[in-house]
């Protein structure tokens, strides 16, 4: 049994209660500066009323001054009208003349003023009652008991604050007075004692979310009061998706960002798009920040690509992501800056919009302890249904008797030589396993008023659906502190995080041979490995295995020192080190032996570290009836980057492959060594006048060793600004469904340095030797003129907050346009070079709406439901490219058409006599031509976004996440024609000419290259056949979590516990029955996935978890 206190101990006598309330608001003011940038106005009020009511008084000094009023509407109704002229008069004065003549009185509490009614004559002389003492219990919505909760007596020195059980206890308190409960983060509540001695109380969450912070670059804001596109993602979205790599807990959730993941192994990485794509030759990708420390790769300080991988040394996930290092239970928040104002503040690096990354902190309270484990399962959630044996030989006969061939061992062993009735369900083979993943998380957090510290540490393991022992394991570390001094002048707070990651994967993706013949053999008589010509053994494939083992360490030191009143100074000091040691074993023994296969290996070693130093100095003031910020900095930052890729051969034992030192013969293929350095200045003035005008200016002019002298140095800049019309008296007083109302608007240029480095300096490369030297040739043709490439962003958007913001909606217009394309342009022959790199005049437009709202749908005490649902319509185009017919591009765009077009040929059906395919003729000359007949198809994403929907019922939670996406796309998978050799078909080809006059979904079969009818499916792959809706909608993720009663918390000794289940890729709905999956599997779907690419699909995975803390 826990030890019961006496209310004596719980008690907070008047002396102590009003050394702790002023402690308490102390640190609530400097909280509150923090968070709010320094907007908390002087308590002075300025206002001229003229027979207004009552409320639109309480408005106008809410506004003014952060003070809020706690009153019913109820109430108000007797109000007198209010006529009222005051200049820069102190608030207390201002508050006995507004309630002289009102039939109501008031009380303050730190920043709430209460309101009640005076009391009656008769209660004015009735006989005294004596002191009470009252105590109770606080909760909230869902019964959970809230420490820390303020409870006082307005008027009166007496209050409490209540214990880690909710408790309380006032033991002075008149029998008619009210009690004022307060929360950081929820709604106040006041409460008449009338005699009682127990009083319970269950505060609400407050509705409205706009005095949230959002975190922008080097600094915080508000949602009410930010000028710029920024969207978040916090802890708990994150937390309750079963997800290794955080962004694989992004796809739909954000506005503008399109996040595809490549493939379904673990490790894989995603690939990451904000608001488009704006760069026709290099990189595409947003700057990542991790605790104000901008995440680099091996490319020598080049933000972060998708993959850390190099020289295509790489394991069947296509790249190890980088992210899959971070240990998502570590991440308190995602903030995505998207627009000019958010991203210009990083000048070069913002072109591509910015993910802000920030980590959990210790916070105040008493040492806590949180542990969290799941374990669960993953299955490929949907197969292709292909043809049986039967179907598929007699395809295969059909194909052979329409081309008026015979079938040989050479061009049908599955027809003249391998068992006719033997049968493999090759998906069920290669991809109907199971894979599993572990996680366990443990963090132990705490702290006083001025000092915080959290350690954390993770393990995490994922399996394969392969046959093998093929998994991806983490082991996390991270330790945080902070430290504030006595007189709160300065602070200092270091981060530091650890990552290894081991990872053994087979080399390639074995997902492709889905559609091996369905009688080919797997091992022969005598139990060995079955080889076919032209046939690979799946089996085989799963010996060449891929090890690849990164090590990465992050850690930043922010320190700040106020050196006058509202002037700090700030430095952010930043290292990270990553070390990624790759092999690919390929031993002879996966080979077919006819070939006298030797075994081999590859070997590549990276490191990569990057230093980041940033000085800031932060003045905030008042100005006329606004408040001022200036912001002024600096970055200095060097990237070392260098690595060795090797290749082993002659190796006496397979056993040897892992080492390059059991290797006969070692050829260093390539070894590289890069210095990037980067330096910056940046400022930022923001100011708002009276809560309803913003202005915000950045600036930065930035330098980058990738650019030659003449153009090393750019300035990037933005303006934004907003509106607050809801703030407007004349909205205010009219419009009471409208809560909140801002509109914003900004316009800048930001810069794009994704280049390779040292493109303004002439390569050179080994070329063998010559007279016994080692001999160098010029690799590649200089250009000293390269410059930034560009882009210029405006953004018009509205907010509007409805039923005082149950109800919020964002609307934003945004129109991006990229410049100074670096491209290769074609040189005479006689020059000796093919190209080199150059800025190209091509102008890329990416412009959309984005639209995001989000509701409160219902909330009681005991039931909550909330909902929000974002839609993006991106559209993308060349703008212009002077000169493009002349250059090789021609052939790839058109100006005035999305980059990402497709060009096919027009399908028209097939002759009915003959089954053959046949194609539109566009330029009328009698003749299917390359140039002249395909047709432009903008295989571009009308829209895509994703719905959420969040239940609270008592101790029971519930979500589900549904993502969409509208595209076009390819609809069928046929790389050959139908009844080609080397490859079974889907069901769908059933339905197939076979006969003069019929009528059928696909046309002949046949196998022999020269006939008629083999040369006409050399358009079909390419023609608009096998082109249309590749749309999708999934049930991304979904929750279903209890938390254990407080009653039985108690007696566990415990603050928290929650048993959940959690599952992501429950389900996909799509057209298309024909594909695994339509994010990763559809050829001409987003950039980077290539075309035709089948990749092994996300997992349907499903856990089962424990998060507890005592």
């Amino acid at each position: 049994m826990p030890e019961k206190k006496s209310w004596k101990q719980l008690c907070l006598h008047a002396p102590a209660v009003r050394h702790v309330r002023k402690k308490c608001l102390h640190l609530g003011v400097l909280f509150g500066c923090l968070l709010l940038v320094g907007q908390t106005y002087a308590q002075k009020v300025s206002m001229n009323i003229r027979s207004g009511s009552l409320e639109q008084a309480f408005r106008e000094i809410e506004k003014q001054t952060g003070q809020s009023f706690i009153y019913t509407k109820s109430q108000l109704k007797q109000a007198a009208p209010v006529t009222l002229s005051v200049k820069g008069q102190e608030l207390d004065q201002v508050l006995k003349t507004l309630f002289n003549n009102q039939p109501f009185n008031y009380s303050r509490s730190g920043n709430f003023i209460a309101v009640r009614a005076k009391e009656t004559q008769a209660e004015a002389n009735a006989a005294p009652v004596n002191d009470i003492m009252v105590s109770g219990v606080v909760r909230d919505a869902n019964g959970r008991p809230l420490p820390s909760v303020s409870v006082v007596v307005p008027g009166t020195p007496f209050g409490a604050m209540t214990n880690d059980n909710g408790e309380y206890a006032i033991p002075r308190v008149p029998a008619s007075a009210y009690l004022l409960f307060s929360y950081v983060s929820y709604q106040p509540q006041q409460v008449a004692v009338k005699g009682r001695t127990t009083i319970n109380a269950v505060l609400l969450e407050q509705v409205r979310a706009l005095d949230e912070a959002v975190i922008i670059g080097y600094g915080t804001t508000t949602k009410k009061m930010n000028t710029g596109a920024v969207s978040s993602i916090t802890a708990k979205e994150i937390g309750i998706q079963p997800v290794a790599n955080p962004l694989a807990a992004l796809p739909g959730r954000i506005p503008g960002v399109q996040i595809t993941q490549q493939n379904g192994l673990p490790g894989s990485a995603a690939i990451v798009q904000i608001r488009g794509q704006g760069s026709l030759g290099y990189g595409t990708l947003p700057l990542y920040v991790i605790d104000g420390v901008p995440f680099t790769n091996f490319s020598g300080g080049q933000p972060v690509t998708d993959n850390l991988n190099s020289w295509g040394t790489s394991g069947a996930n296509g790249g190890i992501s980088p992210f899959s290092m971070i240990n998502p239970d570590d991440i308190e928040r995602m903030d995505i800056l998207k627009d000019a104002d958010a991203t210009a503040i990083y000048g070069a690096r913002g072109a591509n919009g910015v993910i802000l990354i920030t980590t959990k902190k210790g916070k105040s309270g008493k040492t806590r302890f949180n542990a969290n484990v799941y374990t669960g399962t993953g299955k490929v959630g949907r197969f292709i249904p292909m043809m049986n044996t039967e179907q598929y030989l007699d395809l295969r006969k059909e194909a052979f008797s329409n081309d008026g061939a015979t079938p040989t061992t050479a061009n049908a062993p599955e027809l003249t030589v391998w068992d006719q009735n033997a049968y493999t369900d090759w998906q069920k083979l290669l991809l109907g396993g199971t894979a599993r993943s572990t996680n366990a998380e443990a963090a132990v957090s705490g702290g006083d008023t001025k000092t915080h510290f959290m350690f954390s540490g993770g393990y995490h393991r994922e399996t394969t659906v392969y046959d093998g022992d093929f998994n991806s394991t983490r082991l996390t570390g991270r330790l945080s502190a902070d430290h504030t001094s006595a007189d709160n002048r300065f602070y200092a707070a270091i981060t530091g995080n650890y990552s290894y990651d081991k990872t053994v994967l087979p080399v390639s993706d074995i997902t492709s041979l889905y559609n091996l013949p369905p009688n080919m053999p797997l091992y022969t008589a005598d139990g060995k490995l079955a080889w076919s010509s032209g046939f690979n053994n799946p089996l085989a494939l799963l010996l060449r295995k891929y090890n690849g083992n990164t090590t990465n360490f992050i850690t930043n030191a922010n320190l700040r020192y106020t050196i006058i009143k509202d002037l700090n100074f700030k430095v952010n000091l930043g290292y990270t080190t990553t070390q990624l040691e790759q092999v690919a074993a390929n031993p002879a023994s996966s080979y077919n032996p006819v070939n006298n296969p030797v075994s081999f290996a590859y070997f590549t070693n990276n490191k990569s570290q990057n230093y980041i130093v940033e000085p800031t100095l932060d003045y905030t003031r008042d100005l006329g009836e606004g408040k001022l910020n200036v912001l002024v900095g600096g970055t200095l930052q060097r990237s070392l980057s260098n690595g060795t890729y090797l290749t082993g051969n002659n190796y006496s034992s397979e056993a040897l492959l892992k080492s390059i030192i059991g290797a006969g013969l070692v050829t260093v293929n390539y070894n590289n060594y890069f210095d990037y350095k980067y330096a910056s200045f940046f400022g930022r003035i923001n100011y708002d006048y009276r809560k309803k005008y913003l202005l915000n200016a950045t600036f930065r002019r930035d330098a980058s060793s990738r650019f030659g002298p003449d153009n090393a140095i750019a300035n990037f800049g933005a303006i934004g600004a907003g509106w607050l019309f809801s703030q407007e008296d004349f909205i205010a007083d009219n419009l009471d469904w409208l809560s909140f109302g801002k509109l914003r608007a900004s316009y800048g240029t930001t810069g794009n340095d994704q280049i390779v480095n040292y493109i303004y300096l002439p390569l050179l490369s080994s070329a063998g030797t010559y007279q016994g030297q080692s001999a160098l040739l010029r690799a590649t043709l200089p250009n000293p003129g390269v410059k930034w490439e560009t882009t210029q962003k405006l953004d018009i958007a509205i907010e509007l907050g409805f039923l005082k913001d149950r109800i919020m909606l964002t609307a934003d217009y945004y129109r991006n346009r990229s410049s100074d394309q670096l491209l290769a342009a074609a040189l005479p022959t006689q020059s000796g070079y093919n190209s080199y790199t150059v800025n190209l005049p091509a102008v890329i437009q990416n412009s959309g709406f984005e639209i995001e709202i989000n509701s409160t749908n219902f909330k009681t005490r005991n039931f909550s439901w909330t909902t929000s649902l974002n839609v993006t319509l991106p559209k993308n185009k060349l703008l212009s490219f002077p000169g493009i017919e002349k250059s090789f591009y021609a052939s790839s765009y058109l100006v005035g058409e999305p980059i990402d077009l497709v060009r096919r040929y027009v399908y028209t059906g097939y002759d009915p006599q003959t089954g053959i395919p046949q194609y539109a003729d566009q330029n009328k000359d009698g003749a299917i031509d390359f140039n002249n007949d395909r047709k432009i198809i903008h295989p571009g994403t009308p829209f895509f976004g994703g719905l959420n929907n969040t239940f609270s019922y008592r101790h029971f939670d519930f979500s589900f996440f549904l993502q969409f996406n509208h595209r076009n796309g390819a609809t069928n998978g046929f790389s050959t024609p139908i009844g080609s050799s080397r490859s079974n078909q889907n069901t769908s080809v059933l339905d197939r000419w076979r006969h003069p006059g019929d009528v059928a979904a696909y046309p002949v079969a046949t196998t022999t290259s020269g006939t008629p009818a083999y040369a006409a499916y050399t358009q079909y792959g390419s023609s608009t056949a096998l082109w249309g809706d590749a749309g999708y909608l999934k049930l991304r993720s979904a929750s279903l979590a209890y938390t254990l009663p407080s009653e039985w918390l108690k007696k566990m000794k415990a603050s928290g516990f929650k048993v959940y289940a959690e599952a992501q890729n429950l389900f996909t709905w799509t057209k298309n029955k024909y594909i695994f999956d339509p994010e990763t599997s559809v050829p001409g779907g987003p950039p980077g996935l290539g075309t035709g690419l089948i990749a092994m699909p996300p997992l349907r995975t499903i856990v089962f978890g424990v998060n507890c803390s005592f």
